[in-house]
């Protein structure tokens, strides 16, 4: 059963502010490899463009590959060992990234056994949120996305400033960060509670395995439209995100340092994100019970604004417009994040929802995991302008998806 808030009291903040600091960590983790990408290039010589576009890619298909095996685990285990054993195996795999000598070490131990340990983190997490915070979800699940915004910029900004200010500084951010999460790991285990998972739904029904849950969702087009949006979602992301600050420094002509091109690269557009994510959310709990389907409406509406902005900020003629329509693409990427989880709900039931989560979690990253090789591969052959703008489509295609899902199939597999 949920945990009343009277029960919980002051634990349930203590235990959303380890959560978000280790959901922190975690997008901090992913960020350090983009950002420092151009001097790991110069210290680690060799490689093309394409290979190390396959460690990103190595990196989501082990998340997507292992994330539904983690959703089983958050289910059948005590979460707080699983979220234990995923942030010490990330935290550890990041840490020892710092020594890797070439490609091969790196494809391991950033790509193989980082995404492994990330993908125990997210169900456990939102599980135990939403066990506590029963009034308070909305707001207690909005703070806990913050930690992947701040996760970003910070190890962004840290990253390229290290690796600007010394040959070599990369590999202090990949220890730094690593360190901090191995340490961070002793303070989940002292103050974290061993919380039993919940056995049934809100409604008395038993929790639906993933197989179920799978089953139900093949059964609404709806939900396998949204599954693929998302996937369009994360591969134009981690396109982005991966090869943005190596494109400001190399092709942009901008005249950026590293390190600004590190913070540039991901502050505008988080900050958008951040202004998207909440008024999309305030809009959507507002008016979605006027206005059925209102939720994939602000999806679409985020990803249409996301494609030619994409697109739009590596053609600009200064910095300054660059920046602009990066933050504009974030804010439509807050849109689409505001109703990431409530849109596929509108036509999951109950009873599949927290397996449903591990499905489209499962599908969107196995969509998306060939984008870095894919745009190395553009990058190195043609140009990182030319793949960025060209990628910038894959919005368009999801927001397609999204449009179809809401006009075609949403009033037939919607749930009450």
């Amino acid at each position: 059963m949920q945990i009343e808030e009277k029960d919980s009291g002051r634990y349930k903040w203590i235990m959303l502010g380890l959560l978000a600091f280790t959901y922190f960590l975690m997008h901090a983790a992913r960020q350090i490899f983009n950002a420092a990408l151009p001097q790991i290039k110069v210290d680690i010589p060799g490689t093309s463009d394409a290979e190390w576009g396959l460690s990103r890619t190595v990196f989501l298909f082990s998340y997507a590959l292992m994330v539904p095996l983690a959703g089983i685990a958050a289910d059948l285990l005590r979460r707080k060992w699983v979220i234990i054993v995923g942030a010490l195996m990330f935290s550890a795999s990041v840490f020892f990234t710092g020594w890797v000598g070439g490609f091969m070490s790196m494809l391991v131990m950033y790509g193989f056994f980082n995404g492994i340990g990330q993908c125990m983190i997210p169900a456990s997490c939102s599980s135990l949120i939403a066990q506590y915070h029963v009034k308070t979800r909305s707001t207690a699940l909005s703070i806990y996305q913050i930690g992947l915004y701040f996760g970003v910029i910070i190890a962004s900004s840290l990253s390229g400033w290290l690796g600007s200010i010394a040959e070599g500084g990369w590999r202090w951010a990949f220890w730094g960060f690593g360190a901090v999460g191995i340490l961070w790991v002793l303070m989940l285990i002292i103050f974290l509670r061993d919380t039993p998972p919940i056995k049934t739904t809100a409604d008395g029904e038993d929790r639906a395995s993933f197989k179920e849950a799978a089953l139900a969702m093949v059964s609404k087009p709806s939900a396998i439209l949204l599954t693929f949006a998302f996937g369009m979602l994360v591969f134009g992301s981690n396109c982005f995100r991966t090869f943005m600050p190596l494109f400001l420094v190399k092709e942009s002509g901008y005249g950026l340092s590293l390190g600004a091109a590190a913070f540039h690269g991901v502050f505008w557009f988080y900050i958008g994100s951040f202004i998207g994510i909440f008024s999309g959310a305030r809009f959507s709990d507002r008016f979605a019970s006027k206005r059925p389907g209102l939720r994939l409406e602000i999806m679409a509406i985020g990803l249409f604004l996301s494609a030619p902005t994409m697109a739009a900020m590596v053609y600009m003629p200064t910095l300054f417009l660059s920046c602009v329509m990066m933050f504009l693409f974030g804010i439509g990427g807050g849109f689409f994040d505001c109703n990431l989880y409530a849109g596929l709900f509108d036509v999951v039931a109950p009873r599949y929802r927290a397996a449903a989560t591990g499905v489209y979690l499962c599908g969107a990253f196995f969509v998306g995991c060939p984008a870095t090789a894919v745009l190395g591969y553009v990058g190195q052959h043609f140009s990182y302008q030319q793949g960025i703008a060209i990628f910038g489509g894959t919005y368009l295609i999801g927001a397609i998806a999204v449009f179809l899902a809401r006009a075609i199939f949403y009033r037939k597999d919607k749930v009450e």
